[in-house]
């Protein structure tokens, strides 16, 4: 019998359906084989509602896992501190663009493709979305390694937003495998991947700073 700790890399991905291996890195695709994670916060709410209605900026963004959903918060809060009225929702709870002067569209990357929420999203308020200043930002395991093949690869997931708008800025980030968010079954698989540098290993790769310095970037753009 084969010693399950040698597992080779490729036999794991056999193992775990092929596309479930590199969909799990951003916590997309588990609902695809019944594999739903649990004990997920996905973020939601406003900030500076208080402020006049001409700064209104909307957060928008597409999460399995919630890791996509923090970043869109870190986003959140440097354009609040900036002095806009900011809403963080996720893209199936926005009804309508009607009241914000910008938009900042995020999604986790799944198989190199933005999540089909985002895209949906993009095209429903295409029309909009062409009257207004948008951003587009992107968090995926490819990512961390900053590299302009990963940079290349990441935008080129985001076709499917750019088809519908051309964003004032874009965004590129590495992100999070949190084993914790992970059903039992999917644990146990990934638990024979022993090599050291598998991209499938445990870490958090999101660099706040390079987060918060692009939120900066984009107050700039959209508020002058």
């Amino acid at each position: 019998m084969a010693n399950p700790k040698k597992i080779s890399r490729r036999r794991f991905l056999t193992l775990a359906g092929g596309a479930v291996g590199a969909s799990v890195l951003c916590c997309g695709g588990l609902a695809a084989v019944g594999l739903t994670p649990t004990g997920i916060d996905f973020v939601e709410n406003n900030c500076g509602e208080e402020r006049a209605m001409d700064q209104k900026i909307l957060v928008a963004y597409a999460s399995k896992c919630g890791s996509t959903g923090e970043v869109a918060q870190a986003v959140a809060e440097v354009l609040c501190a900036a002095g806009a009225s900011v809403d963080t929702r996720r893209v199936g709870e926005v009804k309508d663009l009607k009241g914000y002067q910008a938009v900042v569209l995020g999604s986790a990357l799944r198989m190199q493709k933005v999540l089909p929420e985002a895209g949906q999203f993009a095209r429903r308020f295409g029309k909009q979305l062409g009257q207004l200043p948008t951003a587009y930002f992107t968090v995926g395991i490819g990512m961390r390694t900053d590299t302009p093949e990963n940079r290349k690869a990441s935008e080129t997931a985001l076709q499917p937003l750019l088809s519908v708008r051309q964003p004032v800025s874009m965004g590129m980030f590495a992100g999070k495998v949190d084993y914790s968010k992970l059903e039992p079954l999917m644990k146990m698989m990934l638990s024979f991947d022993k090599d050291p540098n598998s991209e499938m290993r445990e870490g958090d790769w999101r660099d706040w700073d390079a987060i918060r310095a692009w939120a900066q970037e984009l107050a700039l753009k959209f508020m002058g």
